[in-house]
């Protein structure tokens, strides 16, 4: 009897990584998705860190 529940849930769960994976693709196409950068070193990094992984200065 759980067996619906659990497929619908997991239907759901593909369509909503789906719909994600659609707009990650359709802003790089575009050429809208935002890349941040180090302002002291230039190189790539992240948000989610206080400081730059490869220099160490703080990331704003």
């Amino acid at each position: 009897m759980a067996n619906w529940f659990r497929d619908a849930l997991e239907t759901l769960f593909v369509i909503g990584v789906g719909g994600m994976l659609a707009s990650v693709l359709r802003q790089a196409r575009a050429g809208t998705l935002p890349v941040y950068r180090c302002r002291s070193c230039g190189r790539v990094t992240s948000r989610a860190y206080a400081q730059c992984r490869y220099c160490g200065s703080l990331v704003e």
